[in-house]
């Protein structure tokens, strides 16, 4: 099977919510509102095409090969400062392509024992550039323009005001693995489950260099020189678990596995060569234990799992309230302890229910960011509490076709958006309400839905960072204000 792809999306780049210290806001306007001095789009393009092909060596044995080559351009302009001046802008800009092959050998016999062996080859090619404009409409020398001489004085303070700091890299990582995932029952009720893969992971970033130019694009300084920087890893990872298949039907099972992800570039050195970077490593291993159920002549299902992740060496990005820049560090040691509920229940013909529940606690174990010690801080995105619930309501059906009612609920708890745990950066609790109505004709080949999201207006933070030290704001995404459409959709 041969698939391929092409797509172009040009929207409105999103905007940002600038907020003074006291959380107000730094232009005065309301929560729905930006002023911006840029008005240039994402421009996105990707192609792409893979190959799937699948032989059957005997009719135990399946050979299959996944073929795969992507290619895609972006570029915009990020208004940061979210205002109608020069405070803070970022171009970013990039190029990158990636070929995969993965090659697998799959077994389905008929006795206990049936197994997945698999080769893999990844990769992935990058040229990035980035652009920190900062205070480009200052004029620190009073001839009233701002050019580069403004800019070689900013170089001189160490401020950078009125330049345009550029960084550029081109980026190539290869990732090579053979892979084994096992399977073994032993019983009508007791299933072992297995797996090992060895990785061998190689990257190089070269080309990278910085500089400081002007507003009229005139070099001022080269910050960091001509530059490259590399790794070469090697990581053996694995899985074991068990399931145990009640008399009933029910499922209980455990697992132990330990995951695994390469070294990382830093893409953010813009001022110092030491910040040209590479990440360590990060490991995780994982500690599972679940159930999945049904009862009441399978009326209810009701899934139930509770985690233990042990991090090491956890990637993380900085970013520095100064400059702005973002650097990726790794976090010695941290822990994620939790707990997943998921329950459907048809309660009567027309009528279903649908919950989840998540209970989280996290916590960094050893760590340092800049100089600040976070041992025993929370995980950043890391809600302690999480909630939905939503039923599916047959309002008709008949010849003419079904029409459904669709409302949902959803909750989380407050969270931090970054490890220093910063109480101006913390969300807190809330609730989004959606609902969609939905239309299916007899036959099936036509749908309508008519939906909305964030019914109540609720007004949320998804992202935050604490620039106020060096551009005297703090940098907000906010959640979609309430959005509603119409769907259709025709089947043949």
């Amino acid at each position: 099977m041969l698939r391929g792809s092409v797509s172009e999306q040009t929207p409105h780049n999103y905007g940002i919510y600038a907020q003074n210290a006291d959380q107000t806001r730094v232009d005065g306007l309301d929560r729905y509102h930006i002023a911006s001095d840029i008005a240039t789009r994402r421009i996105a393009r990707t192609q792409s095409v893979a190959l799937t092909a699948n032989y059957e060596l005997t009719d135990a044995l399946t050979l299959t090969s996944i073929t795969s080559y992507d290619h895609g351009t972006l570029f915009f302009t990020e208004d940061t400062d979210g205002q109608a001046n020069k405070t803070l802008e970022i171009p970013y800009g990039d190029r990158a392509s990636q070929f995969a092959q993965d090659l697998r050998l799959t077994s389905n016999m008929s006795g206990p024992f049936d197994f997945i062996f698999g080769l893999y080859f990844n990769r992935e090619k990058v040229f990035n550039t980035t652009s920190f404009q900062i205070f480009n409409d200052v004029d620190l020398n009073d001839d009233g323009r701002s050019d580069a001489a403004d800019c070689a004085a900013g170089v001189e303070e160490g401020t950078f005001v009125a330049c345009k700091v550029k960084n550029r890299f081109d980026q190539v990582k290869k990732s090579f693995a053979a892979y084994t995932d096992l399977k073994f029952r032993v019983s009508d009720a007791i299933t072992l489950r297995g797996g090992l893969r060895y990785t061998h992971d190689i990257g190089r970033q070269t080309g990278f260099r910085s500089d400081a130019f002007g507003v009229d694009d005139v070099l001022v300084a080269n910050l960091i020189p001509l530059t490259s920087a590399s790794f070469k890893t090697d990581n053996l990872s694995g899985k074991i678990g068990l399931d145990y298949k009640l008399a009933d039907g029910n499922l209980l099972y455990a697992s132990i596995s330990r995951g695994y992800r390469a070294p990382s570039f830093n893409a953010q050195a813009f001022f110092q060569p030491d910040e040209v970077s590479v990440a360590k490593a990060e490991q995780v291993t994982s500690y599972e234990i679940g159930a999945k159920t049904r009862m009441f002549d399978r009326r209810v299902t009701l899934n139930l799992a509770a985690f233990y992740y042990d991090y090491r060496n956890q990637q993380f990005i900085n970013v520095d309230p100064a400059t702005a820049a973002q650097t990726l560090l790794n976090i010695p040691k941290s822990r994620i302890f939790g707990g997943e509920a998921e329950l459907s229940a048809r309660i009567v013909d027309g009528f279903q229910l649908h919950g989840g529940l998540g209970l989280l606690s996290t916590k960094i174990i050893e760590g340092t960011v800049s100089g600040a010690d976070v041992a025993e801080h929370k995980l950043a995105n890391a809600p302690s509490f999480t909630f939905n619930i939503g039923p599916d309501i047959t309002l008709a059906r008949g010849g003419f076709g079904t029409i459904s009612l669709h409302p949902s609920l959803a909750y989380q708890s407050s969270q931090y958006f970054e490890v220093i745990n910063e109480a101006i950066l913390k969300q807190k609790g809330y609730a989004l309400l959606d609902a969609h109505l939905d239309y299916e004709s007899a036959d099936g080949h036509i749908t309508a839905s008519a939906w909305v999201k964030n019914a109540a207006q609720q007004f949320y933070f998804t992202s935050r960072v604490d620039l106020l030290a060096g551009f005297g704001f703090i940098y907000n995404h906010i959640g979609n204000p309430r959005t509603y459409g119409i769907t259709l959709g025709y089947k043949i």
